[in-house]
């Protein structure tokens, strides 16, 4: 499945910028890199990968993907600077980018935008990067 190689290599390459993982919290070792927050996780800060939505872009000879994904950061630092160099790294880490998605050929990817957002909690702060995707099958 695609979703799940795009997955797995994003966590890859986000897991291998070790300024990025120094700033997050160490949970059993997965570096503060989760597609699934562990249930009862209340640590921070911590990256979160989810939300990618892919459309085919077949052609007679060529079976291809273009897409988004969305990389949430979060932080309970009340310091915005904190989740600022969380996504600068993310950034750092993904945008332009060139590594492996098994059975895959990455053509591209680039940041689109991004936000952050306070929660209700008026602490916690939750920074969303929108990602495109463009890639073919092997």
């Amino acid at each position: 499945m695609t979703q799940v190689a795009i997955t797995k290599a994003i966590i890859g390459e986000l897991r291998a910028n070790t300024t990025l993982t120094n700033m997050l919290v160490d949970y059993t070792g997965a570096d503060g890199v989760f597609y699934h927050v562990p249930q009862n996780f209340n640590a921070y800060p911590y990256v979160v990968v989810y939300d990618i939505d892919l459309d085919s872009d077949n052609s007679d000879g060529t079976l291809a993907y273009d897409g988004v994904i969305n990389i949430h950061s979060w932080s309970d630092k009340r310091d915005i600077s904190v989740i600022g160099d969380i996504m600068k790294e993310v950034y750092n880490s993904l945008n332009r980018a060139e590594f492996i998605i098994d059975g895959y050929i990455l053509i591209d990817i680039m940041q689109e935008n991004e936000t952050v957002l306070r929660d209700p909690d008026g602490i916690t702060l939750h920074g969303v990067q929108r990602f495109r995707i463009i890639l073919q099958n092997t």
